[in-house]
């Protein structure tokens, strides 16, 4: 283990973050990584592999249908996609030409948030408009209802801890006013892959989570939802979305990785995460100037987090000095004399 670390001299990790990106996010089990590495040795017939997985995700997430895309990014500029072409291959191949296309996304404005880039941008690599309705911290019924119009493809919801976590358009609410007016809804849920239930339950028409942060599997994202939308995203493949397609490795890894989830205890898991919390958290007690408290996931993941607050008047530092420490390039952090 680690020799690709000498090899490359690349950064030993200690993550105490959770699966993010910029760590490489999660750690896949043996068995996914296993079968990636056989994936990768041999040849395969892809829309084999993909309609074993579309009905993997399917008893997953108890939805019609499912199908993989390169990563939870690129499954957000697909999914609107899907919303503007439907299954008209003339349409998947005319895009990101929206002419004569319902063509707008709605989607409040406290969810237009950075997650490595903008989600607006994914959205808009589709050709679709991006219309952003009410203020960071406030969407009103009002708002939502007066931006759907006859240009309106789709509306996308992103459940996330960047998002503002207050004044926005619940989700349920905001599926029953879009479907109303018939209005397709999309949900991004990257890291909400233990949430699923709860989000196929609002009746939202699409639905995207990560493959490799919470389900461990290689890069990937994985799509559920209505069967006519989701096989119009996995109609991109013959247009935009072939510039986004995930590998034979992240295929069958993907596969597995749903196969060990829908085999997991989610109750014993949860419990397992915090007692790894409250271990930290009792190893951090006791720090000068240190606040210690245990938190639950703010979007209501099964997850329990570890916050520091630190006393800047006791330890004689600011967080803009360790900011500006870091960005300096020096990790030893000490208190100003």
């Amino acid at each position: 283990m680690g020799h690709l670390h000498d090899r490359y001299n690349l950064t030993r990790v200690i993550n105490l973050s959770g699966p993010l990106t910029v760590y490489g996010t999660g750690q896949s089990s043996p068995a996914v990584a296993e079968v990636a590495a056989e994936a990768l040795q041999q040849e395969w017939m892809i829309d084999e592999i993909a309609q074993r997985a579309s009905d993997i995700i399917a008893r997953w997430s108890a939805t019609d249908a499912g199908t993989l895309t390169a990563s939870t990014a690129s499954g957000i500029a697909l999914t609107s996609a899907a919303c503007m072409t439907g299954a008209d291959l003339g349409r998947v191949r005319q895009l990101p030409d929206t002419s004569f296309l319902k063509n707008e996304i709605v989607i409040q404005q406290g969810h237009c948030v950075e997650f490595g880039a903008p989600i607006e941008q994914m959205i808009r690599l589709s050709g679709a408009t991006v219309r952003e309705i009410g203020t960071v911290n406030k969407t009103t019924v009002a708002d939502l209802e007066h931006a759907l119009t006859e240009k309106t493809a789709a509306a996308m919801f992103v459940i996330s801890h960047h998002t503002v976590q207050y004044g926005f358009i619940e989700l349920r609410q905001f599926v029953d006013i879009c479907h109303a007016r018939g209005v397709p809804v999309i949900v991004d849920g990257a890291a909400q892959a233990h949430q699923i239930e709860r989000i196929v339950d609002s009746g939202a028409d699409l639905i995207i989570v990560s493959g490799q942060k919470y389900l461990d599997a290689p890069t990937s994202g994985i799509v559920c939802g209505r069967g006519d939308l989701v096989r119009a995203v996995a109609m991109q493949n013959q247009g935009i979305g072939r510039a986004m397609k995930v590998g034979k490795e992240g295929m069958l890894g993907a596969i597995v990785a749903l196969e060990e989830r829908m085999g997991t205890d989610l109750e014993r898991w949860a419990s397992q995460q915090r007692k790894k919390a409250e271990y930290l958290a009792g190893k951090l007690e006791g720090i000068p100037a240190a606040s210690i408290s245990l938190v639950p996931d703010q979007t209501g993941q099964p997850i329990t987090r570890v916050r520091i607050d630190i006393d800047e008047h006791a330890a004689s530092i600011t967080a803009e000095d360790v900011c500006r420490d870091l960005e300096a390039g020096n990790p030893s952090i000490r208190p100003r004399a």
